[in-house]
């Protein structure tokens, strides 16, 4: 069962927020493969500001080996980052897993573009 499909059979959901307009962010989740995610295009950040979601640094993001495997899967996929991740590079995302009442019942921020959740503590959080 996919992550969404078995967070909906409890009533939840999931969704990713990420900086760059909708319909970039609707081209992302079906260039990603990402069928079981429901993404939001955040151009002006008003949700990102809402939420505390905050910026990454070159640092973090040259020592993250996460972000380095990313980044060279998309290279090799011949689709430049910036192209998929909008115009800022160092703008972290979020996961925001919604109850059955529409509650947030976990805000993830994360740390680098490659940091989720695991599926299994989503599930643990409904």
């Amino acid at each position: 069962m996919e992550a969404r499909e078995a967070i909906r059979a409890r009533g939840g959901d999931l969704l990713v927020v990420m900086p760059i307009p909708a319909a970039r962010a609707e081209a992302w989740r079906r260039g990603h493969g990402a069928r079981d995610v429901l993404v939001a295009g955040d151009a002006d950040r008003d949700l990102y500001r809402a939420l505390g979601v905050g910026r990454g640094s070159a640092r973090a993001l040259l020592l993250d080996p996460a972000s380095w495997r990313d980044g060279i899967r998309e290279a090799a996929r011949l689709r430049p980052a910036w192209k998929a991740r909008g115009d800022d590079g160092f703008q972290l995302g979020a996961d925001v897993l919604l109850g059955p009442d529409g509650d947030v019942r976990l805000l993830h921020r994360a740390t680098s573009a490659a940091d989720r959740v695991p599926v299994e503590e989503l599930l643990a959080r409904l």
